[in-house]
């Protein structure tokens, strides 16, 4: 284990380099996406700055000494069995938390054109689920400033219908509306 010990005698324990390298091609990257995702923020909270700085520092030692490289050399295996479990993994890994997979996109997309059909086929569907997944998180951006702008507009409706806002005020903060309506159905419509 490797040890990050506070002023206060409190102690952080994350799974050693030596550890990790035992682990499957695709597990010190998910290891990495949960500690920046979820657990770095919350120790951020909990801990001084410069223990959460070590702690980065050790994230981003594992991420270029052990996850690529052995993720690399997995993707790049001449066994082809190799090659389809990770990918396989992945795949799973892509329907349950495609943000996970944000480090490891630019290996996802170069293994799409692996001899083996499978691995191939594979690491496509892999990649067309995290863009899915990013293009959902965009739409519920829209979806959000579009629930904000009806509210406006029920009360744009409202100074319409009492005659306090012109025709051409009244059309322009419609068309807003339903441009970013549209756009949002648009999108919707391609997944």
């Amino acid at each position: 284990m490797k040890i990050f010990r506070t002023k206060d005698g409190r102690v952080l324990q994350l799974a050693d380099k030596e550890k990790i390298m035992e682990w499957d091609a695709e597990m010190p990257l998910i290891f990495i996406g949960e500690l920046k995702d979820k657990r770095i923020p919350k120790y951020r909270k909990m801990y001084s700055k410069k223990m959460v700085a070590e702690i980065e520092k050790y994230v981003e030692e594992i991420l270029s000494k052990v996850a690529i490289p052995k993720l690399i050399e997995a993707l790049g295996s001449s066994q082809v069995e190799e090659r389809r479990n990770v990918a396989e993994n992945l795949l799973e890994l892509s329907k349950s938390n495609p943000d996970q997979l944000k480090i490891t996109l630019p290996h996802i997309r170069e293994a799409q054109n692996d001899k083996d059909k499978t691995v191939s086929k594979l690491m496509k569907d892999t990649a067309k689920n995290y863009d899915k997944a990013q293009k959902r998180k965009q739409t519920a951006v829209k979806r959000k400033k579009l629930a904000s702008l009806r509210k406006n507009m029920d009360k744009i409706d409202r100074d319409y219908a009492d005659g306090n806002i012109s025709d051409g005020d009244y059309l322009k903060e419609q068309k807003i509306y339903l441009k970013l309506k549209r756009e949002i159905e648009k999108e919707e419509e391609t997944d």
